[in-house]
């Protein structure tokens, strides 16, 4: 079964290996590597967007808004406590995609 995967992959790199080449790539690998560069920069630019909406929306960075809601953990501020925890992850996720978008572009 896995020689069976394997020439099925080599036959799918033959008949795309044209249509690659016009569209301007030299190869397979360069597509590939251009095609998930797109896919984490769009990424990217959601979570920079959700990041620029929270900004707007509280008048601060998410720095100082984390210092405000981690200094009333006391109080019950839900709305605040769930754009928190969204901002955070947005913040998280662009540092992610972002290394993952150097490591991509150097491979």
């Amino acid at each position: 079964m896995s020689t069976r995967h394997t020439s099925l992959d080599l036959k799918f790199a033959e008949k795309s290996e044209a249509i690659i080449t016009q569209l301007g790539f030299k190869d397979l690998k360069s597509f590939v590597k251009n095609q998930a560069l797109l896919m984490l920069m769009a990424r990217i630019e959601k979570y920079e967007a959700e990041n620029k909406r929270f900004e707007a929306k509280y008048h601060m960075p998410f720095n100082a808004f984390q210092e405000k809601v981690e200094g009333t953990q006391n109080e019950e501020m839900f709305t605040e406590d769930d754009d928190y925890l969204d901002w955070r992850f947005a913040k998280e996720a662009i540092d992610r995609l972002n290394k993952q978008k150097r490591e991509l572009e150097y491979a």
